[in-house]
């Protein structure tokens, strides 16, 4: 009773483990962050962050202030931001700007931008990307002997694969920690699939849109987008899909992405094996009436 009585409620659990493997103060530096936000962010989304419309109405850069960290560290981390044109759906690209730039900027739209505790938080209990072998490396020109050089080279690999080591471990818990992947496949299919296809390889939309492929997507980022609805993408609080059912929805993830693809060069984006056999005995039919017609137009132009 004593211990039901003090210990957290779910909510209060995970928001404990946010809060433990969130960038602490002293690893962010807000003021840097202001400055990133200046020079890459405000040109579209105004200098606090509003928004910015044109003369004749089109929007230049929607309103970040109730749109949560997620938000940003989705769009960011995933290269779709900042953007050249943002008049047209950006494509998934390397990060324009290092982990350490991002950690600053989010700190700063969090502490000065964001219109109280509205959108959604970023869920650091779910894994990213794997650690980066660059970003381990050591440069040759801080060390005075070849020797110190070495030795730093040693100690930043062994860092590296304790880290990836760690990773690996983290992200093995977290996918094997879904306990029905029926359920994750139904989920799925149920509000994914339609727009991004059974296999996860992406669609086209209206207006010229189109669901991204998520082959290379990580957990974190699957959820993020679940919770922040980019683009056309409608929005799965943990309120309409519940965290538990995003972890079965992205441990199913998982599985459509080590599949391997046995499709070859013309694969239909993977569209499925009854689809795929269907086109090809059309297009094979079709060829062969094809091949039909123009022997009997040649004998009948010879005789």
């Amino acid at each position: 009773m004593g211990y039901a009585a003090l210990a957290p409620t779910p909510d209060q659990a995970q928001a404990q483990t946010l809060a433990a493997d969130a960038p602490s103060p002293e690893d962010v530096d807000v003021a840097e962050g202001r400055q990133i936000f200046d020079q890459t962010c405000a040109t579209c989304h105004n200098y606090d962050g509003s928004g910015m419309v044109a003369e004749d109405g089109t929007v230049q850069g929607p309103d970040l202030r109730e749109v949560g960290p997620a938000a940003i560290d989705f769009q960011v981390s995933t290269g779709r931001m900042p953007s050249s044109n943002p008049d047209t759906q950006m494509p998934r690209k390397p990060m324009a700007m290092s982990d350490e730039d991002l950690a600053n900027l989010i700190a700063y739209y969090d502490a000065e931008i964001r219109d109280g505790q509205s959108g959604a938080e970023i869920p650091y209990h779910v894994p990213d990307l794997a650690p980066q072998r660059d970003d381990f490396r050591v440069n040759r020109a801080d060390f005075d002997s070849e020797e110190e050089y070495d030795e730093a080279v040693e100690e930043s690999e062994a860092e590296y694969e304790a880290a990836l080591e760690e990773f690996e471990a983290e992200y093995e818990e977290y996918i094997a920690g879904a306990e029905d992947t029926e359920m994750g496949m139904k989920l799925y299919l149920t509000n994914c699939a339609h727009c991004h296809s059974w296999s996860g390889a992406g669609g086209a939309l209206t207006d010229g849109r189109w669901a991204p492929e998520i082959h290379d997507a990580t957990p974190r980022e699957i959820y993020e987008a679940m919770v922040t609805g980019p683009g056309a993408m409608p929005m799965f609080s943990d309120t309409v899909i519940t965290s538990d059912e995003k972890q079965e929805l992205i441990s199913y993830v998982k599985t459509l992405q080590d599949e391997p693809n046995a499709g070859g060069v013309f694969d239909l984006a993977r569209v499925g094996q009854v689809a795929e056999g269907l086109i090809s005995w059309t297009i094979g039919l079709a060829l062969i009436i094809a091949c039909a017609i123009w022997i009997t137009a040649k004998q009948r132009a010879h005789d």
